[in-house]
């Protein structure tokens, strides 16, 4: 497979694969009711991508919001990605955009840099 790309709607994000080319997106809003049947199948996704990951590996996160159900597979996603540095296997960049006004999501950001000693560069979204 050389890309995998779910379209957005209303409650799914936006998630993109490039196999080849490292890039990684996750993009909108996620707010399933039924995430146990969702996410179970798109980390199987990111899994083949880490099994034979690129060189380097960038990974974009830009969710205005998303539940907590979502969040525990979201935090999963990144510790699989994550596993990619500490394995030496892909030079891997996580790069999250968020509302500055958002402290559940900084919360998040800085829970996944603490627990999972991931680097993660947060980016606050420019406020006109």
């Amino acid at each position: 497979m050389k890309k995998f790309e779910l379209k957005e709607s209303i409650k799914v994000p936006r998630i993109l694969i490039d196999y080849t080319k490292g890039e990684i997106q996750l993009t909108g809003r996620s707010t399933i009711n039924n995430t146990q049947e969702f996410y179970p199948r798109i980390i199987e996704l990111f899994q083949l991508y880490v099994d034979k990951p690129q060189p380097k590996t960038n990974v974009l996160i830009d969710l205005e919001y998303y539940n907590k159900e979502s969040a525990h597979y979201l935090f999963q996603i990144i510790k699989l990605l994550s596993s990619l540095n500490e394995e030496n296997k892909s030079e891997t960049r996580i790069f999250w955009h968020f509302d500055p006004d958002d402290y559940g999501i900084i919360g998040d950001i800085n829970k996944l840099k603490t627990e999972l000693n991931c680097n993660i560069t947060a980016i606050e979204y420019e406020l006109a």
